[in-house]
């Protein structure tokens, strides 16, 4: 009878599931293997020529640049999420409450304005080329737009809090006795938390790195403002297919294959994530 409810229950769930992902989905794969005429309309005959396309040497160095942007962000944001989660997860209630809502306050903000946040920031006439010639530090202004770092800082800003968040969650879980212990057994601060605490907390920092990785791929507005379009990545690559190329199919097909890296991502935090737990049983 219990089950019996359970299933029921996600029924609504799954209808829902399927209308907005499942059928976008098949569209979209359906897609990559039409044509379009000389005006962009899509013509329903099957081709392989957008997948040849896709794995042409051009496009295969869009898609290093996009998984290279995405992975030093997930690195930037768990060498400057991991600090911030573990002190978070230390404070006491009240305090924890606060920061967490600090590191969630920028999401009441729109990620748009907050991109034209970093421009004010760092462009020519910025804030902080301003502060350094009105200190004397420079002669001239610093050309720190339109940048592959650039785009990598505004990136890593956008998707930060989905790292602090998973790791945090990790860190408050911890089961306290276990840290208790090796001091008892006369281990320091340090040792403690390289032999106890991070080990313990890997699932927490593959899950936000999955969390952060996921999105980097395609948030194309970031490097269209930041980085001004000179490295192109595969979310401004599929957006330029569809808006200027007027080429549905092979945005499609690019569509497709950003779909398989993120299922690829998605397993090895799946492997991850499982060889943890049976390693808590064994």
């Amino acid at each position: 009878m219990q089950t019996l409810k359970r299933n029921i229950l996600a029924v609504p769930i799954l209808v829902w599931i399927g209308l907005l992902v499942g059928i976008p989905l098949i569209f979209v794969f359906v897609l990559s293997f039409l044509s379009r005429d000389s005006l962009g309309t899509i013509v329903f005959q099957f081709t392989l020529q957008n997948y040849q396309r896709v794995f042409s040497p051009i496009y295969l160095r869009v898609f290093l640049n996009s998984l290279l942007l995405a992975f030093l962000t997930g690195l930037v944001t768990m060498i400057v999420g991991y600090p911030v989660a573990y002190i978070t997860a230390n404070l006491s209630t009240k305090k924890r409450a606060l920061s967490i809502g600090l590191i969630m306050l920028p999401f009441w903000i729109s990620s748009l304005l907050r991109t034209y946040g970093w421009m004010i920031l760092l462009g020519n006439s910025g804030i902080v080329n301003n502060v350094f010639l009105g200190l004397g530090l420079i002669d001239r202004p610093l050309s720190m737009m339109y940048k592959f770092g650039t785009t990598l800082i505004g990136t890593a800003y956008m998707l930060i809090p989905f790292m602090i968040v998973a790791i945090f969650n990790s860190v408050d879980k911890l089961d306290r006795s276990l840290l208790e212990a090796s001091y008892d057994l006369g281990a320091n601060k340090r040792q403690t938390f390289f032999n106890i605490t991070l080990p313990l907390t890997i699932p927490g920092v593959a899950g936000g790195f999955t969390l952060v990785f996921i999105p980097a791929l395609g948030m194309f507005y970031v490097s269209d403002l930041l980085g001004g379009g000179n490295t192109i990545f595969l979310g401004n690559l599929i957006n330029t297919q569809v808006t200027r190329g007027r080429n549905r199919p092979l945005a499609a097909a690019f569509s497709v294959a950003m779909i398989l890296v993120v299922l690829v991502v998605i397993s090895v935090y799946s492997r991850v994530a499982k060889d943890d737990r049976e390693g808590l049983f064994l």
